[in-house]
């Protein structure tokens, strides 16, 4: 039997000894009470607000904002867990021991074959300059910026690894404030229910057993949730589930601008190889309007989708999928074959109102992966992937990585350059 005690003091050691270096502070200039996933909105909470306002959405995506840093795991390297900082514009791996070798232990590939503790973004959460991860074996833990002060905030003091073969809790956690939400399609008893953890006070809450009410949060607006109600349709209640209100369809797109949301809109053609996109969609949580920026104001061809990706106070930033033919290559049986891009290397934005669109990059040997995107200053960070041709003239593409870009003052990006990573 494997003590969660002892494991968490083994942690606190490895992360002592091996990431013993520790960052700036990251309160310097953080927002207070301030909650972040990979976007947060546009109207961060003011000193005086008691909630968050405007749109809050997180628990989505392996990208992750704070006040100095942006978090990002990067795959097929040694080590995951990865910051890109505001401060230099350069990535570092998530330790600060330049000795550690990153290879299990420290912050940034911290996993053992426990799976006791893990760094995984989108489960994790940024509240009062601690974070706080979420396990689905009924477990929360917190640690400080620089993974230090580990600790189980709740959950069982003891675990056995392989004992429990299935998830306790739902995968789908929210943060709003102080709070984490944690909806359960079904209790022990066989019934939907959504928990509430207050990360001050430690105090788990079964709010359904208490109202009645059960919601699966997909956003927060000005102190409510939206998301679905045990009938799968949406709802809105305040923040103790004490009053539900049906309500039509949200948007669940991931890119958002204080009460704005942006996604694509289509054609809604029955045949799936003739649907195309009709432009993108602004829907205002404040109004309730919708407003259609279509394929004719934005000046383009309607292609297959539009991937949205970022969204400023003037801009919302995307690009166009549709499949293009790059050139061809010699597979494993030695056969050619035809090597496709998934966009043509093109990024445009455009106002809210759907003025002023402006293909602010073109490179016919990138293609964009992906909605995680952040916009910071003057840098836009985005996934992408090279396509090139070796001396036989055959297609080749490198791995998918981080890209920044420098946005001029005429909204052009000369130039994408992948995000060196500092280990």
């Amino acid at each position: 039997m494997k003590k969660i005690i002892a494991l968490l003091l083994a942690c606190m050691m490895l992360f002592l000894t091996a990431c013993n270096q520790t960052p700036p502070s990251e309160t310097t200039g953080g927002l207070p009470n301030e909650t972040t996933g990979s976007q947060s909105s546009g109207t961060p909470e003011k000193p005086g607000d008691s909630l968050p306002q405007g749109i809050i959405r997180n628990g989505f995506a392996n990208m992750m904002e704070t006040p100095s840093r942006i978090l990002f795991s990067q795959k097929r390297t040694i080590g995951s867990t990865f910051y890109y900082s505001k401060a230099d514009g350069k990535a570092y791996i998530y330790c600060f021991d330049p000795l550690c070798s990153h290879e299990g232990g420290c912050l940034a590939s911290p996993q053992d074959d426990s799976n006791i503790f893990s760094f995984e973004l989108r489960c994790t959460f940024f509240i009062n300059n601690r974070f706080y991860s979420v396990t689905g074996y009924g477990q929360i833990y917190s640690f400080a910026f620089d993974g230090s002060d580990l600790r189980i905030e709740y959950g069982e003091d003891e675990y056995v690894f392989g004992q429990i073969d299935h998830n306790l809790w739902s995968q789908n956690y929210r943060a709003y404030g102080k709070y984490i939400y944690i909806p359960m399609d079904a209790d022990e008893n066989g019934k939907p229910c959504t928990l509430r953890f207050n990360t001050e006070t430690k105090e788990m809450e079964n709010l359904t057993e208490k109202t009645g009410n059960y919601i699966a949060p997909v956003f927060f607006y000005n102190g409510e949730i939206y998301g679905r109600g045990a009938d799968r349709l949406w709802h809105k209640t305040d923040l103790e589930l004490k009053e539900m209100q049906s309500i039509d369809t949200m948007p669940t797109s991931t890119v958002f601008y204080e009460n704005l949301f942006f996604e694509t809109v289509f054609n809604g053609a029955e045949d799936y190889s003739k649907e195309r996109a009709i432009g993108l969609e602004v829907y205002d949580v404040k109004t309730g309007e919708k407003t259609l920026i279509s394929n004719e104001m934005m000046g383009l061809e309607a292609p297959k989708g539009y991937t949205v990706v970022a969204a400023d106070e003037n801009y919302v930033y995307f690009y166009p999928y549709e499949q293009v033919l790059f050139g061809t290559t010699i597979d494993a049986k030695g056969k050619e074959v035809n090597v496709y891009k998934n966009n043509p290397g093109k990024l445009y934005r455009v106002k809210h109102d759907g003025t002023e669109c402006v293909c602010v990059y073109d490179d016919p040997g990138l293609a964009f992966n992906g909605s995680d995107a952040v916009l910071t200053g003057d840098q836009i960070l985005i996934w992408g992937q090279s396509f090139y041709f070796d001396d036989n003239g055959y297609a080749k593409k490198t791995s998918i990585t981080l890209k920044a870009g420098t946005i001029s003052p005429d909204g052009t990006i000369e130039k994408f350059e992948d995000v060196e990573l500092i280990y």
